[in-house]
């Protein structure tokens, strides 16, 4: 049973009649096209000067639906002659998917470059070819299957798409195939927090802030409400990444202001802003009372709306366009050669398109006018994110720009990177009573003046290492903290600790090889590279297993003071190994 049939199935089951109009009401021209294998409408408002340039909003439809039924629920071209943009109706194919879904669910249409995502990208930049399209106003939405694909569109090219709008949607890479779709569709996805980490490394080096609105429905018994609320929580984690690097709160999942509000002769609905720390509304959910799985506010003339919700496709404007901090008159400065992967070091200019003042960071916090100054070029020889923007004389001040630089330090050795092994690695406690088991890699102490309550336990593989190894380094994604801990120590043990490379009770005091062979402080970032001493390296076994022991140094009191790392079973944020071996 393909997923296409049970997104068809359930649209019919919500909506209890459905009417197919031939056209749009409104006066500009609404033309067809193709690109990779799809078909696409797009709609140029009566008013379009080509001397002139707009911005591009893309629509991307629901299950069983077409751009005619799309456009004609949304109001879209409507809208868009009121205030003058161009519209996008990329167009699934019954052949793709047998009821016109977007295969927002499967791995192949997940990632730049490749399936939907690169057609749907393709096709704006066609767009852009024939028409005068403002490059940083193109603003991607959708309904459901169409929702999700743009949460997609938005993670795989931050650099093309400067917002996002999702109904009735789901987090990005909610499900992987089939079955799991339908269980994301039914009970919300993954964890959020992981979910934004992989959102931020599929933009790469285009990572960019990005304004995210969602509307859901409290009875939408399709795509439940939990994913709504997933989207924001997924969204925070990754605006958050791309403001700062890190994950520490520049942006959260907590409604900075929540507003109740009625339709007269409709429905009630919330509306809930989500500040960054720059004041700005970075994220916005519009939570519709007693609606359905729909378009909030569309027009009984297309399908799958709701006519009594607030009006979906105004509010996005109305969001995008506040969102909008693009200044015409502000100078616009480059950054040469631009972001990506280099090896050793490489030296970045920064020129402005006008005599201006340019402010930068190299650590990935966001510059102020009270930010180094640019006046000369730049040597990055580390990884670094760059930020930047200009200021001209007049006080005109340009959006800050982001540029991702990796550099390969070219050493003459093969790295490898081992990952822990899930269900081995997590945690052990002093005593039977605090418990012990796989997942979280915690350390640090209950509280009650107790002290040194939890050992993180790390299991590898080293077995499949087949050169001597020249330096390694543990590196832990933090989960969460909590109170205070001062410094942590770590301990190797060539082989197991106890009888089982699982975890168990004796872990917590099994002698390793060699005891406290370093100690770090707590990571105030995403993650911590811990190095091995090269005394320690000779205890990595290279005919089995290694693990490490982590404890924690805390001031013992009332409160708990802990610090969780992610374990091994999740995906993409587990601890590694990384190892440079000398050829």
């Amino acid at each position: 049973m393909r997923m296409g049939w049970l997104f068809g199935v359930m649209f019919l089951l919500v909506c209890s009649s459905v009417v197919y109009p031939s056209s749009t009401s409104a006066a500009g021209q609404f033309t067809s096209g193709t690109y990779g294998g799809k078909t696409y409408k797009v709609y140029v408002p009566n008013q379009y000067d080509a001397a002139q340039s707009y911005p591009l909003y893309v629509m991307l439809h629901g299950c069983t639906q077409d751009a005619n039924q799309f456009a004609a629920g949304t109001q879209m071209n409507t809208l868009a002659n009121e205030k003058g943009f161009l519209v996008l109706y990329p167009e699934q194919s019954s052949s793709a998917n047998s009821n016109k879904c977007w295969n927002w669910f499967e791995t192949s249409h997940q990632s730049r470059g490749s399936g939907e995502p690169s057609v749907i990208a393709g096709m704006v930049q066609k767009i852009q070819s024939n028409y005068s399209i403002q490059q940083e106003q193109v603003y991607v939405a959708g309904l459901s299957a169409g929702a999700a694909m743009s949460v997609i569109m938005g993670a795989t090219y931050p650099d093309v798409f400067s917002g996002i709008g999702v109904g009735a949607g789901l987090e990005y890479k909610a499900a992987t195939n089939t079955s799991s779709a339908f269980s994301a569709m039914s009970g919300g996805g993954p964890d959020p927090t992981l979910q934004g980490r992989a959102a931020y490394n599929a933009m790469g080096s285009r990572a960019d802030l990005l304004p995210v609105i969602v509307f859901h429905g409290t009875s939408d018994y399709t795509v439940k409400p939990i994913n709504g609320d997933q989207v924001i929580s997924q969204w925070a984690v990754t605006n958050d990444l791309s403001a700062t690097g890190s994950v520490n709160g520049w942006i959260d999942d907590v409604a900075d202001n929540t507003e109740s509000l009625q339709i007269p002769g409709g429905r009630s609905y919330t509306v809930s802003d989500y500040n960054g720390q720059d004041d700005k509304v970075w994220m916005k959910k519009v939570i519709v009372q007693s609606m359905g799985h729909a378009w909030s506010g569309g027009s009984s003339q297309g399908s799958y709306t709701d006519p009594q919700g607030p009006n979906a496709s105004r509010m996005m404007w109305e969001f995008f366009n506040s969102s909008d901090t693009t200044d015409p008159n502000a100078p616009v400065t480059t950054a040469t050669p631009s972001g990506g992967t280099y090896q050793n070091s490489v030296t970045v200019e920064l020129s402005s398109s006008e005599t201006a003042t340019t402010y930068y960071t190299t650590d990935g916090t966001a510059p102020t006018e009270l930010s180094q100054v640019y006046s000369s070029p730049i040597t990055i020889t580390k990884d670094t994110t760059l930020k930047y923007f200009s200021v001209d004389s007049n006080g005109n001040t340009e959006t800050m720009k982001t540029e991702n630089y990796i550099i390969e330090t070219g050493m003459p050795n093969e790295t490898t990177t081992l990952l822990s092994i899930g269900n081995e690695d997590g945690f052990v406690g002093q005593y039977t009573a605090d418990g012990k088991g796989s997942g979280s890699v915690t350390v640090g102490d209950k509280g009650m003046y107790n002290s040194d309550t939890y050992r993180g336990m790390l299991s590898f593989d080293t077995s499949v290492i087949t050169e001597s190894i020249q330096s390694a380094k543990i590196r832990l994604y933090v989960k969460a903290k909590q109170g205070s801990v001062s410094s942590l120590e770590l301990d190797i043990k060539k082989g197991i600790f106890g009888s089982s490379s699982s975890i168990e009770q004796a872990d917590y005091i099994s002698a390793p090889t060699q005891y406290n062979i370093t100690s770090f402080t707590p990571p105030s970032g995403e993650y911590v590279d811990v190095e091995i001493p090269s005394s320690s390296l000779p205890n990595i076994n290279l005919s089995g297993y290694t693990q490490f022991r982590l404890k924690a140094i805390t001031t013992a009191g009332f409160n708990p003071s802990v610090i969780e790392f992610y374990g091994g079973e999740s995906v993409g944020v587990e601890p590694k190994l990384i190892l440079n071996e000398n050829e």
